[in-house]
């Protein structure tokens, strides 16, 4: 066999169909030009025969115009997610033998080979479409271009820059993940290239078929060259042998300079765990216990201030969108102007870079932001002078130990639209028809400029029936709501007035210290000290004798209030309850808790030592709350032994 012909003749072809794609001329694809270079690849190892000019010798570097969105051939889902090991104990206890994993910290990414060949790369994107990246994976040193293994293969796993990689980039970047993430998607792979990415494979999609557990299949393409990730094989857990795994995988991790920010636990029998299914955010095979909350890089575009009840003007950062857990967000509260002063610095301005999060995976919030600023750049977001609603001057004061930004006029519209809104709302006296543009137009029209006001509109009946948009039937339907509003009890007033600290939980638990109106302003006049109440600490006491109530005073005489814990047993008085599972005798918790605090009981969310029951109709069920209950010695009641006890 001649092979310095044949070598040559294909070395000639490979670097010609690269200079046409160089120029933006391919005429061959991209899996054909792999086959001519793998068998290159072969004639050279065989024959020992190397020219300097070859392509095996030289990366062909890529550079693309843009990334290509593509469909997943599979779904590409999140993890459900938990900062409780009890749930990974319950969900252990569910499913047996599992997987203990290290969560790695970079982008998800998914191979695909076929014939042994590296035919794609895929970002994750939204779980269904991502973007193609094959032209970065090929200059990945821990990513295989060809494997021994013939049949279709697809491993998913993740794109990473490992700690002792990230040192030399650390001047210019916040984080491995973020520059991983960036890296990967880069339309150059020359510069790709000299980003040192790791790929990291925790999946195998598809491939080994003949193997029942994931951990033999990770054991598979180890062999075949690919870096897995770092996990264990659990049969059994508890507390202390989830944190004896859990610093042994941290320790790992360690050893191997790799960023992790949690542990996914996944059933190793593949079967069982595509038995259960999926829902549209995650696989239910799996959970991720997180040791912090992931932090989601953007770039602050505006503050918008917002006008509370209270009079407090509140800073909301406006910034970049972006997707956390399938959820779109790009605004978040900084509370008041000591928080933004903390998180954003003395200049915060447009284009700062931040990161962002979900505290409790639930609500919007800044972690971090770049507090350097640029001399030259004119675009500082100030602290408003004036009020956003009446274009007053604001000041800013101190509250409990925080600078917030008040307006000066007691008059503004911005307070009493959110006064009048919250009185009306279903935290206050559930006046049904009155919603905030309504509220608006009363107040534009010079009817309402207070609570009092807005309780006696039936003096305006016949001049509001002749407004557009509005007729005899809208107008009654709101008149007679404010008339049936009338008859209230003492809890739901008191939470209507917007005291602060003081909402729906707290007004009721006042009431049951407290039987009339009377005797509260008694208290008020008297400044009685409220922290002698269960649950009420000084705060809520000073929030409590520091309110107006001269408008209250004034409203009263037009109500007619009952304190509907006169009326009721009080056989729940200083008992404890927590509620969990699914409830079959009640519509839903709120309904249930309601009725507990009524009687005189607590609801809380966790069990605990001063916990009297909880409520689980799944009695025997491995629930992390019926373990820690049974650890106390809690007695678990079903809603039907519940209603027999108490009702």
């Amino acid at each position: 066999m001649n092979y310095k012909n044949q070598i040559r003749d294909k070395i000639t072809w490979l670097n010609h169909r690269t200079k046409e794609y160089d120029n933006g001329n391919p005429t061959v694809s991209d899996q054909e030009w792999d086959r001519v270079y793998f068998e290159l690849s072969d004639l050279e190892k065989e024959s020992g025969i190397i020219f300097p000019d070859s392509p095996t010798q030289n990366i062909p570097y890529e550079v693309k115009n843009e990334l290509k969105k593509v469909e997943h051939s599979h779904k590409m889902l999140s993890l459900d997610k938990t900062k409780d090991a009890n749930d990974i104990i319950s969900f252990f206890k569910k499913n047996n033998t599992c997987l203990l994993m290290c969560k790695m910290d970079g982008l998800t990414c998914s191979l695909t080979y076929k014939n042994g060949l590296l035919i794609s790369a895929e970002t994750r994107g939204n779980g269904l479409i991502g973007e193609d990246v094959l032209h970065n994976a090929r200059v990945i040193k821990s990513i295989p271009k060809e494997i021994p293994y013939k049949e279709d293969l697809t491993v998913d796993g993740e794109i990473i820059i490992t700690y002792k990689d990230f040192e030399k980039f650390s001047n210019n970047y916040k984080n491995p993940r973020n520059l991983a993430s960036g890296s990967i998607r880069l339309l150059n792979s020359k510069e790709c290239e000299n980003r040192s990415l790791t790929f990291v494979v925790w999946d195998i999609i598809n491939g080994f078929s003949d193997k029942i557990f994931l951990s033999e299949k990770l054991s598979e393409v180890e062999k075949l060259g690919f870096v897995i990730v770092p996990y264990l094989v659990i049969n059994s857990i508890d507390l202390t042998l989830f944190d004896e795994y859990k610093n042994l995988l941290i320790k790992n991790a360690t050893e191997l300079s790799y960023p992790i920010d949690g542990l996914v636990f996944k059933i190793n029998n593949i079967q069982e765990g595509q038995k259960l299914g999926n829902t549209e955010h995650h696989f239910k095979n799996a959970i991720a216990y997180k040791f912090y909350d992931d932090l989601y890089p953007s770039k602050l575009q505006n503050i918008e201030w917002t006008m509370g009840r209270t009079g407090i003007i509140t800073p909301v950062a406006v910034f970049d969108t972006i997707d956390i857990d399938g959820t779109l967000i790009n605004r978040a509260s900084l509370h008041n102007i000591s928080i933004l002063k903390e998180i954003l610095g003395d200049k915060p301005h447009k284009g700062q870079y931040i990161e962002v999060f979900k505290a409790n995976m639930i609500i919007p919030q800044i972690k971090i932001a770049d507090k350097t600023y640029n001399k030259l750049c004119n675009n500082i977001l100030i602290i408003p002078s004036e009020c956003p609603i009446c274009h007053s001057p604001t000041v800013i004061k101190k509250e409990n130990l925080s600078e917030v930004l008040l307006c000066s006029n007691p008059n503004c519209e911005g307070k009493l639209i959110n006064i009048l809104n919250h009185f009306c709302s279903k935290k206050g006296l559930d006046i049904n028809g009155l919603s905030k543009a309504i509220l608006e137009k009363l107040i534009a029209w010079e009817w309402v400029k207070n609570i009092y006001d807005l309780m006696e509109l039936k003096q305006y009946r016949n001049e509001w029936i002749k407004k557009p948009g509005f007729g005899e039937k809208s107008v009654d339907k709101i008149l007679n709501s404010i008339e049936q509003a009338k008859n209230t009890t003492l809890d739901k007033f008191i939470s209507a007035l917007g005291i602060p600290l003081i909402g729906n939980k707290a007004a009721l638990q006042l009431t049951n210290y407290i039987n009339s109106w009377e005797e509260f302003r008694q208290k008020i006049n008297n400044n009685f000290d409220f922290s002698v109440y269960e649950d009420f600490g000084i705060n809520k006491s000073l929030s409590l004798l520091n309110f107006n109530y001269s408008e209250a005073d004034k409203i009263y005489p037009l109500l007619n209030i009952s304190n509907n814990n006169n009326n009721l047993n009080t056989n729940l008085k200083d008992i404890n309850i927590v509620i969990t599972g699914k409830l079959l005798k009640f519509k839903n918790r709120s309904e249930l808790s309601k009725l507990i605090q009524e009687r005189g009981g607590k609801v809380t969310d966790s069990i605990s030592h001063k916990t009297s029951y909880l409520i689980n109709n799944d009695i025997n069920s491995d629930s992390s709350k019926n373990k820690m209950a049974k650890q106390y010695n809690i007695p678990i009641i079903s809603e039907e032994d519940f209603i027999k006890k108490f009702l």
